[in-house]
């Protein structure tokens, strides 16, 4: 009997086994094809032939003294016609030197204007928000580019973006942002970034809108204005994703871009307690993903079976490869965008990210039940029916 019950084990370890695979390659395999497809489409709308249109750069900042010098230096070297470009930083009540570090630096780049936020935003436009609408009812342009004081673009980067707006009917374009940094856990979250930005290239391919980076991404200002910009943009802690889910739902093409010129380079979190807090926003964010998040839980819930009931059963060989091939599909997922990113040394990070980051999403979960969320040095708190902001210490 004991034989039985042992041979009925593993041939229950083993079916779980093959369906948390199957199930993971699936889903990896519908990114890998929307990821290439996206960059191929990408490709077709690019017209290197650009006329040049007026563009703005908007850039929020608070309390940025310390971090925003590296950004103003690239913008420094953008590689654009500066009689059609305009950069406006928007000092969102800073209480530090970022004003006057900005403002040191107008003299040296003329297409720079500062504007100065002195008041919360309220409504839909608190935090961040409101400091972006500022800037884009400020704006000139006809399209408008975001990134952030903590960033550092590429000299090409405008007019990668731009090139994509020589199809008429393209309405935004979002891109890869990069993590710098060589250490560890500077380079385990690069992978992670990649992987987030593939998974949501493909998306826009399908157009099933799972994400986008703030600090890379542009759009008509036409395209904004009728929808009524985010002020009529319902509040949210990721209000990128707000943004590119307004644009898809009233049927503008979206492109997603996948290439060195058009990206842009961020800061790694520095420490563990930093990192949590970007993926409680991210998580809570995700709320507006409805039945894609809930897939996204279901497949990777059903990794976690496939794991946990081959350990249960002490079937080691089963639970090696599950664990395996989840590996090996997300070193397939990752290795186009890098390579195509001249990104080729973080190839050999794919499998301890992997390994890493299976075990942070045991907590994600416990991260959507906290109904506080940090950004900067603001705290919002949030509940299933309302969302209110309170600024530190308050």
């Amino acid at each position: 009997m004991r034989h039985n019950q042992n041979v009925d084990e593993v041939t229950i370890a083993i079916i779980v086994g093959f369906l948390s695979i199957a199930t993971y390659w699936v889903r990896t395999a519908l990114m890998v094809i929307g990821a290439h497809l996206e960059r191929r489409a990408c490709r077709r709308s690019a017209n290197e032939d650009i006329t040049f249109p007026a563009v703005s750069i908007i850039i929020p900042a608070r309390n940025e003294e310390h971090r925003i010098l590296r950004c103003l230096e690239s913008l420094k070297a953008l590689d654009y016609p500066s009689d059609r470009l305009e950069i406006i930083i928007v000092n969102d009540r800073s209480t530090d030197r970022t004003a006057h570090v900005v403002a040191s630096h107008i003299a040296d780049i003329p297409s720079l204007r500062l504007l100065t936020v002195t008041e919360p935003g309220s409504g839909n436009l608190r935090g961040k928000a409101g400091a972006l609408d500022v800037g884009i009812r400020h704006a000139h342009g006809d399209i408008i580019l975001l990134t952030d004081a903590d960033c550092a673009v590429h000299s090409q980067w405008v007019r990668a973006h731009v090139a994509q707006y020589s199809s008429e009917d393209v309405s935004m374009v979002c891109a890869y942002t990069l993590i710098a940094g060589t250490d560890p856990f500077a380079r385990i979250q690069a992978v992670e970034w990649n992987t987030t930005n593939t998974m949501a290239s493909a998306g826009v391919f399908y157009r099933q809108f799972l994400g986008c980076f703030g600090n890379n991404m542009s759009f008509r200002r036409d395209v904004y204005q009728l929808l009524g910009g985010y002020r009529a943009i319902p509040f949210s802690v990721t209000e990128d994703l707000a943004l590119l889910q307004a644009v898809g739902r009233i049927g503008c093409t979206i492109r997603y871009l996948c290439s060195r010129e058009s990206t842009v380079e961020t800061e790694a979190c520095s420490t563990m307690t930093e990192y949590l807090q970007q993926h409680q926003r991210w998580v809570h964010g995700a709320r507006a993903l409805g039945w894609r998040a809930y897939t996204f839980v279901g497949t990777t819930l059903l990794y976690w079976i496939g794991v946990i009931v081959a350990i249960g059963t002490t079937n080691w060989v089963m639970a090696s490869a599950i664990i395996l091939s989840r590996i090996a599909a997300d070193i397939i997922l990752n290795a186009p965008s890098l390579v195509q990113l001249d990104r080729h040394q973080l190839l050999w990070w794919i499998a301890p990210t992997t390994l890493l980051f299976s075990v942070l999403e045991l907590s994600l979960p416990f991260l959507a039940l906290s109904r506080s969320i940090r950004w900067k040095d603001q705290v919002f708190e949030t509940s299933p029916h309302v969302s209110i902001s309170l600024e530190e210490g308050a």
